[in-house]
């Protein structure tokens, strides 16, 4: 593999802020890829904090040995504010010339792909894999760890309807997202909710919600699911 005229040899990979399912396998899979092609693969713990840190570490096809069922990341994962500036940037740099990494390859969200941005501006050759239940990195159908959040967001959804129904209640769910509501809205259309409250569309309180819940009570219905992204209203 080239970039820039420049041949790749070394690849370091990191996990970047929040943890997401099918984490360790993408790790896995770099690592595994990468020795069956030749190369060598460094872990880089706790992300960009973990590069500007020097806390890295060659890794074997042994090192990840029984991480693809396991949930989180391996490799740990840490948000940086050190990072975030130009001295951190060229800090993490330093120290990855310092390893001899010829590219970084960072699985995380959109923060992570901010760091990403960072490096690459200073001609730092990265990959990046989309990795965040949120599920708002533009050019992505689907981020690792999208669909197991949404499934457990649904089973829980399940088990709520019943005690709703049973006390005649309105449940209101709040899921992650952040400022994206495609968690919360696909998770409302599966499971079937009477009201979808997301970041993207303003929510008039009275109108959208009240309005609709009132005319489901005089259609004859006792029980209501409201599904609320976190950054609704914010």
């Amino acid at each position: 593999m080239e970039t820039a005229n420049k041949q790749i040899r070394n690849i370091g990979v990191l996990t970047s802020g929040g943890d997401a399912p099918g984490m360790n396998a993408a790790v896995r899979a770099v690592v595994r890829g990468g020795l069956h092609y030749g190369y060598h693969v460094f872990g880089i713990r706790r992300g960009f904090h973990g590069l500007w840190r020097g806390d890295i570490d060659e890794l074997s096809g042994q090192s990840v040995s029984e991480k693809l069922q396991r949930g989180g990341t391996f490799l740990m994962t840490a948000r940086s504010k050190t990072f975030n500036s130009p001295e951190g940037v060229q800090k993490a740099i330093e120290m990855a010339k310092v390893f001899n990494l010829d590219i970084v390859v960072a699985i995380g969200g959109d923060g992570t792909f901010r760091g990403l941005r960072d490096l690459a501006r200073q001609d730092f050759p990265v990959i990046g894999i989309p990795g965040t239940i949120d599920n708002d990195i533009a050019c992505s159908d689907y981020t690792i760890g999208y669909d197991t959040a949404m499934n457990t967001a649904m089973e829980a959804i399940d088990k709520l309807r019943d005690t709703a129904m049973s006390h005649e209640r309105c449940s209101v769910i709040e899921v992650m997202g952040r400022k994206a509501g495609y968690l919360a809205l696909n998770v409302g259309i599966a499971c079937g909710a009477e009201v979808v409250m997301i970041p993207e569309v303003e929510t008039d309180f009275t109108r959208d919600v009240v309005k609709v819940l009132l005319q489901g009570r005089n259609s004859g219905k006792h029980h209501y699911i409201v599904v609320v992204a976190e950054g609704a209203g914010s």
